[in-house]
């Protein structure tokens, strides 16, 4: 993918991991005091382990997405675009509405949609619904990753692998959040995720502040 727009780096949050992490934040306590006056994150990586079931199907785009799976007689990787369908629904639920890079393997790098700034239906859903339904994207249909850089107001940027593992029914899903956020972002975003995707597990294993 693109190289990340903001390097990682500064001080490392504590508790990342375990009973009181990033996702999991205490209510009470002066830990949680301690947390309400942090500064806000750079970057945060998060891997999602998905149960080996699809998403429920849905309405609006995503129950289009699966219609055109079933129209296009899709074997290869039906669970990876309709997972991805699913985080691409989250996320722009999360506010990161603009694609800036994305691509498949095997396939490679992809053309961005067409720029069609103020409309709602040309979210990043709206652009993976296109892009299946066009010929010149086949490649996507037999793809064993899909990765993506999305956008959000604040010059926040969001990098997303969505992947199949070894032609098991097993996919994951690595995050790459950089920018300028305050923690609830983070807790926005898992939320969103575990709604439309089958989410087994979330940990995030690397975090950073923004300088003080």
């Amino acid at each position: 993918m693109t190289p990340p727009a903001f390097p990682a780096g500064g001080l490392q949050a504590p508790d990342i991991t375990g009973p009181t992490s990033i996702l999991n934040w205490p209510i009470s306590g002066p830990r949680a005091q301690r947390r309400r006056k942090q500064r806000p994150f750079a970057h945060v990586h998060i891997e999602v382990d998905l149960k080996p079931t699809s998403p429920p199907p849905s309405t609006g785009l995503a129950g289009k997405v699966e219609k055109v799976l079933r129209e296009r007689e899709v074997v290869e990787s039906p669970d990876l675009l309709r997972f991805t369908a699913g985080v691409l629904h989250a996320f722009s639920a999360a506010g990161f509405v603009r694609i800036r890079h994305w691509e498949a393997q095997p396939g490679g790098w992809l053309p961005l949609p067409e720029d069609r700034s103020g409309a709602r239906e040309e979210e990043p859903l709206g652009h993976f619904l296109r892009a299946l339904q066009s010929d010149a994207w086949s490649q996507l249909r037999a793809a064993r990753s899909f990765s993506m850089r999305l956008g959000a107001m604040g010059h926040l940027h969001a990098d997303i692998i969505v992947r199949r593992m070894h032609r098991e029914r097993h996919h994951t899903v690595s995050i790459d959040l950089r920018g300028r956020f305050p923690e609830g972002v983070v807790d926005d975003l898992v939320g969103a995720l575990r709604t439309r995707v089958p989410v087994r597990s979330t940990k995030v294993t690397e975090a950073s502040y923004v300088p003080a």
